[in-house]
């Protein structure tokens, strides 16, 4: 009986490189794709933590006949930066985002947000992610290395540095102050501050109710996004849980820890733009409207930065100025 052998022929390099090629010309292809289904998910998730602030929003005022105040302020001099530390909203809301252990630790609204940052025991519960402050598109580290929080008066006025001053758990979230920048006194949106011991002599005392909302809860902004950083600038995100301050007119001191205003156009990256709104998600951001909705709101919106109310963005922030909102 003859057998016969028969040898397999290998691959040629030219074979090879045309498998490689066609390989990744498959991943070319592919690798927007992933990438797109990626970022969708993670814009759902985003829109997800901000229904569930809606939801938290509305508990909150269901309990208190209000909503949380923006930030408030303890000392009767609020100007002094680099030293007072104010409980803002994010504090406020952590019992109705299932944090009450985490609110009840910080002891909010009774002692000091500053003592607070300075204790030694408590700072490293100030350090820890909390998901639903975070947009999982957005890259920031896990504490705000760029608006950082005073440990009370040991440190200078206006000298808030890593010496006298922490970084606690970054937020993507701020809340809609007015339709102009950030205002202390008289804003016209959701939210501002306000001076729950009745020691500061220069305070609008005010937090909003559902009736203040004449504009309707659905054409009203609550909250929107910010971002870490954008196009290579440093816009600093947020603060969960205050403010350094409350001035109006600094990125790195005061309302802008936890505020917005609609002076500054969405995603804009020039001078102040770590004032206003931002997102990482292309195109936009997510804002949660008073009514429980979350809309993606185009970064083109209609939007004229001037002092008066004439513009589709400003009109989405201001909550009572009497003007029709067709689309946006």
């Amino acid at each position: 009986m003859i057998v016969r052998l028969f040898r397999r022929g290998a691959f040629t390099l030219v074979e090879l490189l045309v498998v490689i090629a066609i390989i990744g010309v498959l991943v070319a292809l592919l690798l927007p794709a992933i990438q797109q289904a990626r970022e969708a998910a993670r814009r759902m998730q985003c829109s997800s933590n901000l229904k569930q602030m809606g939801e938290a929003l509305h508990n909150y005022h269901d309990a208190h006949a209000a909503f949380p105040f923006g930030h408030g302020v303890r000392h009767a001099d609020p100007g002094n930066e680099g030293t007072s530390a104010n409980w803002g909203w994010g504090s406020l809301l952590l019992p109705y985002l299932d944090k009450v252990a985490l609110w009840e630790r910080l002891n909010v609204g009774n002692q000091p947000l500053d003592a607070a940052v300075a204790d030694t025991d408590l700072l490293p519960l100030m350090r820890q992610p909390i998901e639903v402050f975070r947009c999982p598109s957005d890259s920031g580290p896990a504490t705000n290395t760029f608006r950082l929080m005073p440990m009370g008066a040991s440190s200078a006025p206006n000298d808030c540095d890593t010496t006298n001053c922490r970084d606690v758990a970054i937020s993507n979230y701020v809340g809609g102050n007015d339709s102009r920048g950030l205002v202390r006194t008289d804003w016209n949106g959701f939210m501002g501050r306000v001076d729950p011991t009745g020691g500061c002599t220069n305070c609008t005392a005010r937090a909003t109710r559902l009736t203040d909302i004449s504009d309707g809860t659905s054409k009203t902004i609550a909250l929107g996004e910010r971002t870490w950083e954008l196009a290579g600038k440093r816009l600093g995100a947020a603060v969960i849980f205050g403010t350094n301050g409350d001035t109006d007119s600094s990125a790195k001191q005061g309302q802008s820890y936890v505020m917005a205003g609609a002076e500054w156009p969405m995603n804009c990256i020039g001078t102040n733009c770590e004032r206003g709104f931002s997102s990482a998600h292309p195109g936009g951001a997510h804002f949660l409207f008073l009514d429980g909705a979350v809309t993606f709101v185009s970064e083109n919106v209609d939007h004229d930065p001037d002092n008066t109310i004439n513009s589709t963005y400003e009109r989405l922030i201001a909550i009572a100025d009497g003007q029709l909102i067709d689309g946006f």
